[in-house]
């Protein structure tokens, strides 16, 4: 590759939760520069984007569900997932397949015989200027979590691609229309009920493996019984600690009860309110929405397969009325983006942040395309109010009948439980913000059980989306540069983390872990870091390849 591979390297390890366990003393590490096996690659990290999914890993250290080291004390791991990465050493066994200099981004959530090894989570990321890839990234479940990328793209740029397909993918999410076959079903009620439920067509021709049943009567049962022959059944008077379900019928339960067989669901459960509900907000598992795919359904019937296929979309409804609050955002701007640019997107949509800067860097960034589709577009920023009710008051304002789409954005419950009350009958909130599984949003139980209105959510992506989304920018139907709104050096790093926090840039932070010194540079003062920075730009001000050759020719120590 033109220069030898250091014994040393600068990395950015996690040693537990918090942001001064980054690092030590607020500054990388020096670390050896891992060894590979003969099935290995050793790759130099030319860019890694920081997200506020990182900040969450930090904060969370070894609560966080993607971390499988036990003690990050002694067993730290270096985190960083959005990362752009050159081959420079291929292990004996790979090099049929693989070359020194080839460019790849990698799919961070890698799973082996369905077991989640993330990429900077449980295995070393890139926030280092080396990293090792092994036979769990190469050879997962999807194949090879490695995508290659063309040699003009600019690393910056690359950096961007995962965020954007995370973005994307919350509008692929494919939600269950029916039971899962061979599942494990919960049915439940109040004692004394003796009403009688069908299964129903879907379910069985989706027969579960196992049927517990909770206080249902012993001819409800039977009925059940005979309409699921092969499903082995328990009745019981509670849920047995622990105990997980598929498919969870909760039959015209008291909140108390609802609350907690409510939050039973494994990953990609359904959980189905059967019956009358009342008018009121009920806590829900919020976080397992985004976390685990959990999808909260009704029917006022007595048919358990008329719960299902009742507004399970995911795509912003066409000529619909969509809130995106916190829209002006890092993230934010890039669901923004999607919803104004999109052809099949709504016709009025409301952006609420409370940044001013940042809510007038989108609308600069979109005018021409709003004036273009026609769309009604209004920005609002809460702290401009005198109350909250003043802010609900202006949003009822512009969305008298509710919204069909709202993009939940910020990572706060008050947030999300103000917003929900906002949604329309067989409306849509995503639920992209991470809130962490746990964490209980107020939503209304009338609303899912008899108004279809529908909570989803999803955490990273698969390697079919990133395929997808680097064909979109191949064919110059998506531009991501549109997002980069800062860079900056290794030793920046945890200034960069601090931006993201803090929210200072109108878009993503990119790190060069090669420009050591680098200061972190928001994108519209590049040109001043050097000379002849300023004529690398594009015609209409965008980052290209020469900003980035002309910024390593200055800053990289390799």
């Amino acid at each position: 590759m033109g220069s030898a591979i250091p014994e040393k390297m600068l990395a950015w390890p996690l040693f537990g939760a918090g942001m001064e366990k980054l690092g030590k003393n607020d500054q990388p590490c020096e670390v050896k520069v891992p060894s590979i096996n003969n099935d290995e690659l050793l790759v130099r990290i030319d860019a890694i984007g920081l997200c506020f999914s990182d900040v969450k890993l930090i904060r969370a250290g070894e609560e966080h569900p993607r971390v499988i080291s036990k003690d990050l004390a002694t067993d730290p791991v270096i985190p960083g997932h959005e990362a752009v990465m050159t081959v420079i050493k291929v292990g004996d066994k790979l090099k049929e397949e693989f070359k020194e200099g080839q460019r790849f981004i990698i799919q961070a959530d890698i799973y082996v015989k369905g077991k989640g090894y993330a990429y900077g989570y449980a295995i070393d990321g890139g926030m280092a200027q080396y990293s090792k890839i092994d036979q769990r990234i190469l050879n997962g479940d999807e194949g090879c979590y490695l995508l290659p990328i063309a040699d003009d793209t600019p690393s910056a740029v690359a950096a961007l691609m995962e965020p954007w397909t995370c973005v994307k993918a919350s509008y692929m999410i494919e939600n269950r229309k029916e039971p899962r076959k061979g599942g494990d079903l919960l049915v439940a009620t109040e004692a004394g009920n003796q009403k009688i439920y069908k299964a129903g067509e879907l379910l069985k021709n989706n027969a579960p493996a196992t049927v517990t049943t909770i206080n249902l009567s012993s001819a409800a049962v039977e009925s059940l019984e005979k309409e699921l022959p092969s499903a082995k059944f328990e009745a019981l008077s509670s849920v047995p600690e622990g105990k997980r379900f598929d498919d969870i019928f909760l039959c015209s339960l008291k909140r108390e009860n609802a609350e907690v067989l409510g939050k039973t669901g494994k990953r990609g459960a359904a959980i189905s309110f059967m019956g009358e509900y009342p008018d009121e907000a009920w806590a829900f598992d919020a976080g397992s929405i985004h976390y685990e795919g959990w999808f909260y359904q009704g029917s006022a019937g007595d048919d358990f397969s008329a719960a299902y296929g009742r507004n399970v979309r995911s795509k912003i409804k066409r000529g619909g009325t969509c809130w995106l609050p916190g829209g002006a955002g890092a993230m934010g701007q890039m669901h923004t983006q999607l919803a104004v640019e999109s052809e099949d997107g709504p016709s009025r949509i409301l952006v609420s942040d409370m940044d001013n800067v940042r809510i007038e860097n989108v609308k600069k960034l979109l005018a021409d395309t709003i004036k273009k589709r026609n769309i009604e577009f209004k920005t609002l920023n809460p702290a401009s109010f005198e109350s909250p009710a003043k802010f609900e008051e202006e949003v009822r304002n512009f969305a008298p009948d509710g919204f069909d789409d709202i993009i939940m954005l910020v990572p706060v419950i008050p947030v999300l439980n103000s917003c929900s009350k906002f949604l329309k009958k067989d409306g849509l909130m995503n639920i992209f913000a991470g809130i962490p599984a746990g964490k209980e949003g107020a939503l209304n139980v009338k609303g899912i059980a008899l108004g279809g209105m529908r909570f989803i959510g999803s955490s990273g992506s698969l390697t079919s989306h990133l395929r997808a989304t680097l064909r979109l920018v191949e064919e110059g139907k998506l531009n991501p540069v549109t997002a980069l709104a800062a860079i900056g050096g290794m030793n920046d790093l945890k200034k960069g983390l601090d931006a993201v926090i803090n929210a200072k840039f109108p878009g993503k932070t990119v790190i060069f872990p090669a420009c050591e010194d680098m200061p972190l540079t928001p994108v519209q003062e590049i040109s001043l870091m050097g000379e002849g920075l300023k004529e690398t730009f594009s015609n209409n001000g965008f980052y290209t390849k020469a900003t980035e050759a002309k910024l390593f020719e200055i800053f990289s120590k390799r």
